[in-house]
């Protein structure tokens, strides 16, 4: 008996180690500029507004844009900005690194979300991760209201939740697809997917912080200059 589960044991364990080894390596500096959310939807996928989703959309003020109030940019605005962002991947924990000065801490250890993160929201909100085949799939809430889902004005409340898949497609790729569910701004969760790639070896995280960007200050003329998105959401009857 104690051979036969001495063998169990083993044979558990090699497996474990052996899909450990097979799962995808996520480490280093990526990029994915995305502005426009609304034009990388998946197939059949829309944008719906709540009533009081529709009232906010109307009245985005592009100088109202964290990117202009020196704010983190969120978890999704983070990773489809114009600068790159450096996974720092572990077995229990994976890192991600962006120029603007932000991070998000993935944690793989079986760990839940805490059960106040609601009532302390944080700019990246609360981010646990495990792996579905060769794809790591991320639970995102806890997020603080005031950052953008994109650069083109899609608001978010505190209640919005996020799920990610990143799924390596090649030695430099990703594929990163993402869904949104805010009860609060949108009747129905919506995904849209987007391809990210590696950059070159010498190229170097720099940080790039908003009070030295003066340019970017300035013109944050304030104003209904009105959303940019080039698919327009689905407004309420």
């Amino acid at each position: 008996m104690r051979t036969t589960f001495a063998i169990v044991t083993l044979a558990l364990g090699m497996a474990a180690a052996a899909d450990a080894q097979s799962r995808p390596d996520l480490t280093g500096l990526w990029i994915g500029p995305t502005a426009d959310i609304s034009v990388v939807l998946l197939p059949r996928e829309e944008v719906s507004l709540t009533p009081y989703g529709a009232d906010r959309y109307r009245k985005v003020d592009q100088a109202n844009s964290p990117a202009y109030k020196c704010l983190p940019y969120g978890p999704t605005r983070g990773l489809q900005s114009t600068n790159p962002f450096q996974i720092i991947q572990t077995p229990d924990l994976i890192a991600i690194i962006t120029e603007h000065i932000d991070y998000r801490l993935i944690y793989l250890d079986g760990r839940g979300h805490p059960a106040d993160i609601l009532d302390y929201p944080e700019w990246m909100g609360h981010s646990i991760g495990r792996w579905d085949g060769d794809t790591l799939v991320v639970d995102t809430i806890g997020m603080r209201e005031e950052t953008w889902l994109d650069t083109a004005g899609f608001e978010h409340s505190a209640k919005l939740h996020i799920t990610e898949r990143f799924q390596k497609t090649g030695p430099d790729a990703i594929r990163l697809t993402t869904t949104i569910e805010d009860p609060v701004f949108y009747t129905k969760p919506f995904t849209y997917g987007r391809n990210v790639r590696r950059m070159p070896k010498d190229t170097r995280l720099m940080p790039a912080r908003c009070a030295d960007n003066e340019r970017s200050l300035a013109d944050a003329v304030p104003g209904v200059q009105g959303p940019e998105h080039k698919k327009p959401p689905t407004f309420p009857k």
